[in-house]
């Protein structure tokens, strides 16, 4: 960045508490915008960046290159401020979460608010769309595909829980074809429900984040919350429900028609996977693409395509997907 040419700007913060958790421990999370701004041609080894921040006290003195970076900078900060002032604390994610959903955003009049669901900030500009159709209820039928890590599942769950709370459902379904990742569940003692139950465990995961034990007791016990394998809907009507098919890349074409046409009056289902994950002997046989394929103009569907660039786990998740993909498509 050429100092001389650039434009400066000082945000005060004003609250020592509220700059410490905008900052960050060790002003980690300042680091973290900064990143966000790298020049992509900058030499290797030698980062530029089109901004820069520097903290002293509860002022933090941004340098930009453009009015745009000056701009977007200062609706992160505000977004964090916010929260900070809120909820008393920022984490990384929702630092990245600001990052995110500013990008193309500098000129949207007002103050940028991090949207959430279920206490969870969501983080990406596709997570938005794909919480707004899981709340839309002109639409019975949503897709989400895409890599682990995007927060299909867990949004999708989230979705489910407020709707149930609201009394907009009498209860939720959550469904997953029973086919093993390289594992064999035969082996495991006990019945089908006990064999099946640590393979349903991130979906109890998902649904202990959004209430308590013992509401989640309470509500297995009076039958609104059940999850089960796929096999277990066959021949059955799911009226009144909200219903979650997960890991759908393994459902095969007539597991996939079995499912999609148990929806029965006053309910809404989302369909979750990941095409590149299909663990079924012949892959060609996966009934998630297919359905997509011959269901996505439908009135009423919608369907939510998710990319490396929404893997909300650990960083460097994101760059192990695109890895991976780089490999795969090189070998097609």
């Amino acid at each position: 960045m050429n100092d001389a040419a650039a434009l400066t700007r000082t945000i005060t913060l004003a609250e020592a508490g509220v700059a410490q958790a905008v900052f960050g421990p060790l002003h980690r999370h300042l680091a973290n915008i900064q990143e966000a701004f790298r020049d992509p041609n900058a030499p290797r080894g030698q980062p530029s960046y089109r901004v820069t921040l520097d903290a002293q006290g509860d002022r933090l003195l941004v340098r930009a290159e453009s009015a745009a970076d000056l701009e977007r900078v200062q609706r992160i900060i505000e977004s964090l401020v916010e929260l900070a002032r809120r909820k008393g604390r920022v984490r990384e994610g929702e630092v990245l979460a600001a990052i995110s959903l500013s990008e193309g955003q500098t000129e949207a009049p007002g103050p940028m608010h991090l949207p959430q669901l279920g206490g969870l900030t969501l983080r990406t500009p596709r997570q938005v769309h794909y919480v707004e159709a899981l709340r839309d209820e002109a639409l019975d039928l949503i897709f989400g595909v895409g890599p682990a890590g995007t927060g299909k599942t867990f949004l999708a769950v989230a979705a489910a829980v407020e709707a149930l709370k609201q009394e907009r459902v009498d209860k939720i379904i959550v469904t997953r074809p029973a086919v093993e990742a390289g594992e064999k569940l035969g082996y495991l003692p006990g019945d089908l429900a006990e064999k099946v139950d640590p393979y349903l465990q991130p979906i109890w995961d998902a649904f202990r984040s959004q209430m308590g034990e013992n509401d989640l007791k309470m509500r297995r016990e009076r039958r609104q919350i059940e999850v089960a394998p796929l096999a277990f809907m066959r021949g059955r009507t799911l009226s009144n429900a909200f219903v979650i098919v997960d890991e759908a890349q393994n459902a095969t074409i007539l597991q996939m028609k079995m499912v999609l046409t148990r929806l029965g009056e006053g309910s809404r289902m989302v369909v979750t996977g990941d095409p590149s994950q299909i663990d079924l002997v012949r892959p060609d046989q996966s009934g998630l693409a297919h359905a997509i394929s011959i269901l996505e103009h439908l009135e009423g569907v919608e369907v939510i395509r998710f990319a490396a660039q929404d893997v909300v786990r650990h960083r460097l998740v994101a760059h192990i997907v695109e890895a991976y993909h780089r490999d795969e498509t090189g070998r097609a």
